[in-house]
């Protein structure tokens, strides 16, 4: 059965709105897939106490034209973002790859 499980492909797609949180410093980096721009997603909830609460959901962008219509945005422009949850090779840091970015009306 564990090899079974090997085998199977699993697909978490999501669709995600909020605004854009930017760290501070460099916001590059390098993996296998190649060069990325990461940012953190703010996407405020409503938990099942009631009470809302605020997610920084951290997001890589390797597409490069995704990357340089992400550099033309500020921190707090409201997006709506499409993508995958994945896990970063070595360390297993959860991210969201995004595969689309757009404007988010307000």
């Amino acid at each position: 059965m564990g090899k079974e499980l090997d085998l199977l492909k699993f697909e978490n797609s999501v669709r995600v709105t909020g605004s854009i949180h930017l760290p501070k410093g460099d916001r590059t980096g390098k993996s296998k897939r190649g060069v990325y721009l990461h940012f953190s997603l703010r996407h405020a909830s409503i938990g099942y106490d009631g009470i809302e609460r605020t997610s920084f959901l951290p997001v890589r962008v390797f597409d490069p034209g995704l990357q340089e219509w992400l550099r033309g945005k500020g921190e707090d422009a409201r997006i709506c973002l499409e993508g995958k949850l994945h896990s970063s090779t070595g360390s297993g840091k959860m991210y969201i790859l995004a595969e689309s970015l757009e404007d988010q009306a307000e």
